[in-house]
């Protein structure tokens, strides 16, 4: 990346229907390491949970758009989401959400297609973990900045 070109400020989107936290902090980490590989900076994170993760009508996706819709228009917007189905996973509802990305300037990206086949799921996922400091079973605590507490 040139010195030209504007940074990319990532948002980083997930829902989770249950009360389960390890796969949506699993999920999140990844994002997180994801964005930090590619040199985003990370906005914050939104996630909706129980009946709000189902709907079209999500506060925590609103308010990721509203605050999309606040940053300085000179940086590229990312909604980043682990997979695709974290947005909807019925296609008419996550054409609707991404269109309201669109509509403030920005743009979804799924680490699943990001991911080359030399560096699948559990790769990450192990480097996280080496990465992290081991706080809980399955619960690995990644600070903000990408370096480990």
């Amino acid at each position: 990346m040139t010195t030209d070109e504007p940074k990319t400020l990532a948002f980083i989107y997930d829902r989770e229907e249950t009360s389960q936290t390890d796969r949506l902090l699993a999920r999140i980490a990844i994002c997180r390491a994801y964005a930090a590989e590619m040199n985003w900076d990370v906005a914050g994170q939104w996630i909706d949970r129980g009946d709000a993760a189902t709907g079209e009508r999500r506060p925590f996706w609103q308010g990721m758009v509203a605050s999309m819709k606040q940053e300085d228009q000179g940086r590229r917007l990312v909604c980043l989401v682990a997979v695709w189905n974290r947005i909807a996973y019925e296609p008419v509802a996550s054409a609707r959400l991404r269109q309201l990305v669109s509509g403030v300037g920005g743009t979804c990206v799924a680490v699943e297609d990001g991911m080359s086949p030399s560096t699948p799921r559990d790769v990450v996922m192990r480097r996280l973990h080496e990465s992290g400091e081991q706080i809980a079973p399955g619960t690995t605590l990644i600070r903000h900045d990408g370096m480990t507490a």
